[in-house]
């Protein structure tokens, strides 16, 4: 039975229409009628008819407006038009709006079944429609639920109705989330091992605290929202028995800090970092920071990573890398663990490009300097970014110039005279036009907008840094003075008034 309602202000036409026409024997119930579009848009609301028969010329509110209602808020329910001799205005617009059915007055039963069998047949087909869709999309929500996850835990670029899904899926439990994270570091897991692990999580950890699953490359990834070293620990043990059943091959696994949703991304990267500490063979571990001896921080408190995946040219690539490392300085992060470090970004930059997912790199070969490790790092990633910076000899030059810069930046004497006399043995005036060429402004005023662009971030970084050492950081002079004029040059504040900027935002987020 479909439900249907008649609209019209003229009483005897709407009357005759509900009580001459025998509805029941045609698959309709009449659900009601109004005398005009406000009064058919309450019982449209109060009754929810699939078909609405109305007039357009009616007091109140017209058809045109009642049509306008129903298109916005009940877009399934399909629309019969009763028009007029003479009403042809009204009908075409009526027409614009989307309306197909239309009965031209009197009606009279001959002229209104055959649209009404028209109209059911397409209500019909709708809903046939609607059952496939829905059979479909529940077969791919997981998989879509799976690769949403997927993105948002490399960082990748999400629309809003994507992120809404993920949200969607998390409920109630926005903050307090931790990865566990079970990595096979001789291939991927085929079906039947991640089946394997699945199951036995979901049957000891508890299926309503894994809140989302994927795989990426070599490993398997639950999202949970209750961080029990105890159980997780018992839990890793039993997949690490059951596993072995299927694949001799020992597995890590590796438990990250907890945090919120927007930030799951960073669990990512510091999960990866444990198992990179980790060691394979130590079947027994349950891999977490507070575990492992001499481990500090994670490569996401220190670089970047969205900026690093959007950087458009070298220069870009050497600020966010330089940057990583005054950070990693201010913390006192010893050269090792920097080396560390930095095969923990390429390989999170690799992974962001699956078809490079397998490429590795020799760090134990690469000098533990600065300089050494930054040049390295900023190398590498231009090339996954396919950043050409060897087909010419001005790039070639530009390379040498930008390298050089972040290599003497804390000297105060550095400027176009400096770098080509004393560090590339180069003439000045070709120094100038190869810079302007490359960056489109001078090199001074380049200069004194990376200076405090690295001093801006530190300060967002450790807010409690002083003046004076910032300023030694980036390349002024120690008593403050003239690095606090090139900062309000470059941001229309004092160092101090930034500060207080900072904290105000931070106290209104």
């Amino acid at each position: 039975m479909y439900k249907l309602l008649i609209v019209d202000d003229e009483k005897i036409e709407r009357e005759g229409m509900a009580e001459l026409i025998d509805w029941g024997s045609y698959g309709i119930e009449l659900a009601g009628t109004a005398w005009n579009g406000q009064d058919g848009y309450e019982k449209v609301v109060k009754y929810h008819p699939d078909i609405v028969m109305t007039d357009i010329k009616m007091p109140v509110m017209d058809g045109l407006g009642l049509i306008r209602e129903l298109k916005e808020e009940f877009p399934d329910i399909q629309v019969i038009v009763l028009s007029g001799y003479g009403e042809y205005e009204y009908t075409s617009q009526a027409m614009e709006l989307g309306i197909k059915y239309y009965i031209l007055k009197p009606c009279d039963e001959e002229r209104m079944l055959p649209v009404i069998e028209k109209v059911k047949e397409e209500i019909q087909e709708k809903q046939q429609q609607k059952r496939k869709y829905d059979t479909t999309v529940k077969k791919l929500l997981p998989l879509a639920k799976e690769q949403v996850f997927r993105n948002i835990l490399l960082n990748r670029e999400t629309s809003g109705k994507e992120y809404e899904l993920f949200l969607g899926k998390m409920g109630d439990r926005r903050t307090g989330v931790c990865l566990l994270g079970f990595r096979n570091p001789a291939a991927r897991f085929d079906a039947l091992e991640q089946f394997v692990i699945e199951n036995v999580l979901s049957e000891l950890y508890g299926e309503e605290n894994i809140l989302m699953e994927t795989a990426i490359n070599k490993d398997v990834l639950f999202l949970i929202g209750d961080r029990d070293i105890d159980r997780i620990e018992k839990s890793a043990e039993r997949i690490r028995d059951e596993f072995s059943r299927v694949n001799p091959q020992n597995i890590q696994v590796a438990l990250s800090d907890t945090g919120d949703t927007e930030h799951v991304s960073m669990l990512y990267t510091q999960l990866r970092e444990l198992f990179q500490i980790g060691s394979p063979s130590d079947s027994e571990a349950l891999l977490h920071s507070g575990r492992l001896s001499g481990y500090e921080g994670h490569s996401a408190e220190f670089f970047r990573f969205e900026h690093l995946k959007n950087v458009k040219d070298y220069a870009d690539i050497l600020f966010e890398v330089y940057l990583g490392f005054m950070k990693m300085n201010l913390r006192g992060i010893e050269a090792e663990q920097k080396k560390r470090i930095c095969g923990l970004v390429y390989q999170v930059a690799c992974e962001e490009k699956e078809e490079d997912s397998e490429r590795d790199f020799d760090w134990e070969s690469v000098g533990s300097d600065d300089s050494v490790l930054i040049c390295t790092l900023s190398d590498l990633l231009a090339e996954l970014r396919e950043i050409d910076m060897s087909s010419g000899k001005e790039q070639i030059r530009m390379r040498q110039i930008l390298q050089a810069v972040y290599e003497n930046i804390r000297n105060t004497d550095l400027s176009i005279r400096y770098l080509a006399r004393e560090v590339l043995f180069m003439n000045e005036e070709h120094f100038g036009r190869v810079f302007v060429r490359s960056r489109d402004q001078k090199f001074s005023t380049w200069l004194r907008g990376v200076r405090i662009g690295l001093a801006r971030e530190i300060l967002s970084y450790a807010p409690e840094t002083r003046v004076s050492t910032l300023a030694e950081l980036v390349g002024y002079s120690p008593d403050g003075q003239y690095f606090s004029k090139a900062f309000r040059k470059e941001t229309d504040m004092t160092p101090t008034e930034y500060c207080e900027w900072l904290r105000k935002e931070k106290r209104e987020k």
